[in-house]
């Protein structure tokens, strides 16, 4: 079976998507570590262009290095995409969509370290970062496809499915930086409600405190997502005739985000070790990132061209 792309633009899109993966796992860990001020200035770092010999600076320092690997390989399948596939919509699209979301988070990049890290900027940060994630995999999804794609008939309701669901994921992720920006994980240290010394519970105390409304908040998405998520998997395992490999992509959504919220509660217990919330944020990372796929193979199935067989005219021999 030939794909829709050649082999070597085939990894380079792999590349490139686990390139950017690894960049949103390092930048949790600049998040969670504290070290977004380890180089107060930008591009260089304490004005030189190496950093001292200092953790937060270091780990900083790392973040904006695989920045700037992960930069390069997206502009590469941006720069193949244009070159060879302009005309395919499933790779060009997605492929040009990051340099331009690119454009808009170099700069913000910025403007975070300007600004102190103030938690807003942060959680704007990183919703462009996942949405350049989201593309990077759309890419490789398109550049992987058959080169003659058949037409699946996925339903409408399980399209709106998964949109519901991709809309609620990416509210729990910038809903997490908050919580991780704001200070609030070290405030409610028991799970799942924020419950204290008085017996009071979540929503009395977020009345009193705007760091516990976030925190619970968070939590509240948790469970919206818990059900989206769970409907999802469920319904793609349900499908009469799925695209191949996205019952795969269900089975390992499901699996990380089991993950993800018993780390979440664990973390909460053990009172926030930084290895668990690093595991944390890469496990719902990995949702976001299995949920994009098997939302960019349904779209891909849902409006495919049937393939048409192709017909030779007989030849009349006679005639000849």
């Amino acid at each position: 079976m030939t794909n829709a792309s050649t082999p070597g633009f085939r990894r380079l899109t792999i590349a490139a998507a686990i390139a950017v993966y690894i960049l949103m796992v390092v930048g949790g860990i600049v998040r969670i570590t504290g070290s977004g001020l380890g180089c107060p200035d930008w591009p260089l770092c304490h004005g030189k262009l190496l950093p001292p010999l200092e953790l937060t600076a270091i780990i900083e320092y790392t973040h904006r290095s695989a920045a700037l690997i992960g930069g390069v390989l997206v502009i590469a399948v941006a720069f193949v995409a244009w070159q060879k596939y302009r005309h395919d919509t499933w790779i060009a699209a997605p492929a040009l969509l990051v340099i331009v979301l690119l454009v808009v988070q170099i700069p913000l990049g910025a403007l975070v370290v300007a600004s102190e890290l103030r938690p807003i900027m942060v959680a704007v940060h990183l919703g462009i970062a996942m949405l350049i994630l989201g593309n990077s995999l759309a890419a490789a999804v398109g550049a992987h496809r058959p080169a003659h794609m058949s037409r699946h008939l996925i339903p409408l309701w399980y399209r709106s499915l998964l949109g519901s669901t991709m809309a609620a994921v990416f509210l729990l992720l910038i809903t997490g930086a908050l919580v991780v920006g704001t200070g609030s994980s070290e405030i409610c240290r028991s799970w799942p409600l924020c419950g204290s010394a008085t017996g009071e519970t979540g929503l009395s105390l977020a009345t009193a405190n705007p760091a516990v409304a976030i925190s619970m908040y968070h939590r509240y998405v948790v469970l919206a997502v818990s059900i989206l998520v769970t409907a999802t998997v469920i319904q793609t395992l349900r499908l009469p005739n799925p695209i191949p490999g996205m019952r795969r992509w269900a089975w390992l959504m499901g699996a990380l985000f089991i993950t993800q919220v018993a780390i979440g509660a664990v973390q909460v217990l053990l009172g926030m070790p930084t290895l668990w919330r690093i595991l944390h944020l890469a496990t719902a990372t990995g949702v976001w990132s299995a949920l994009v796929i098997i939302t960019a193979m349904t779209v891909l199935g849902a409006f495919a061209t049937e393939r048409v067989p192709r017909t030779i005219p007989a030849v009349d021999s006679a005639a000849t």
